[in-house]
């Protein structure tokens, strides 16, 4: 949801296909199934093209409907600027803004070619790791490893598991909170590792798992933070 009221639908791409249109439209559609009982508000389709892609179609045809897309192009932005800007204030020891934090997300996909794709995801991990606030960091990680899904496939599945596996989120969050040693640090690690694993569909079953087994809680402790309870 926008500022303006519309909703946004945003999606990325390394090719441009006839698939991708049709995927759009039923995202809409279910959009637009969500607000069946009221007015729909204005939705916006937004596509990211990777460093691929240079130019796509803003409209889409299909006798009875026109799409029109919002597109951006990642072919325009400067990676290796981004990348030594966002290093160098890392290093100093300041925040980064919104869209420095955005812009660090997409850093991979800013690259044209799979092999300086993969070496993107490994310095835009590596410098998600040295952000101080743990729920940005948290943000930017799991973001990373949302955009880098269509990047890492099954001959870089050890480098996955390595480098932006979800384990290693929920590890970085666990030794956050053991650092912060409080009971409120505590408390806000484990709810920020349920809503990272949550981001990625990853079943309640299983994240309770995951609570008895990093954080010592009972099964009836962590139903309680996950909200069954």
């Amino acid at each position: 949801m926008l500022e303006d009221g519309s909703v946004a639908i945003i999606d990325y791409e390394s090719s441009v296909k006839y698939e991708n249109y049709v995927k759009y439209l039923n995202y809409i559609v279910r959009v637009m199934e969500r607000y069946k009982r009221d007015r729909a508000p204005q939705i916006r389709m937004i596509v990211i093209y990777t460093a691929d892609v240079e130019k796509a179609d803003e409209y889409f045809q299909a006798g009875c409907l026109t799409l029109r897309l919002e597109q951006a192009f990642l072919i325009g932005i400067d990676s290796e600027g981004v990348y030594k800007e966002i290093k160098r204030k890392l290093e100093k020891g300041k925040q980064l803004s919104d869209d420095e934090l955005m812009k660090l997300m997409i850093l991979p996909l800013t690259y044209k070619g799979k092999d300086k794709k993969k070496q993107g995801v490994k310095q835009a991990v590596e410098l998600a790791k040295q952000i101080e606030d743990t729920q940005k960091k948290t943000f930017v990680l799991s973001g990373i490893l949302v955009f880098a899904d269509k990047i890492i496939d099954a001959d870089t599945a050890k480098y996955r598991k390595e480098v932006i596996s979800m384990t290693q989120v929920a590890e970085l969050l666990l030794e956050e909170g053991r650092e912060e040693g409080r009971e409120e640090g505590r408390k806000q690690g484990i709810h920020t590792l349920i809503e990272s694993l949550r981001s990625f569909s990853i079943p309640d079953e299983t994240i309770i798992g995951q609570l008895i087994e990093r954080y010592e809680l009972t099964k009836d402790e962590a139903s309680v933070f996950i909200g069954q309870k």
